[in-house]
């Protein structure tokens, strides 16, 4: 886990933290946040399944009557 300090009031990890506050946070990279003793995690973009276009049938050329 990373020590930070906030930069701003801030609502990180289910708490309002202060300005000047230092806890140790583990999450994504936060621009509200001042990293003290480790560099941040790197963002990762969230992996998007593989969709598959289709085009629409055809709409039938055949009358029932």
């Amino acid at each position: 886990m990373a020590k930070v300090k906030a930069k701003v009031l801030c609502f990180v990890d289910n708490h309002l933290r202060q300005e000047g506050e230092v806890f140790e946070y583990n999450g994504i990279r936060n621009t509200n946040l001042e990293y003290l003793d480790a560099a941040p995690e790197p963002e990762r973009e969230a992996e998007q399944p593989v969709r598959k276009l289709r085009r629409p049938r055809p709409a039938s050329t055949d009358a029932a009557e």
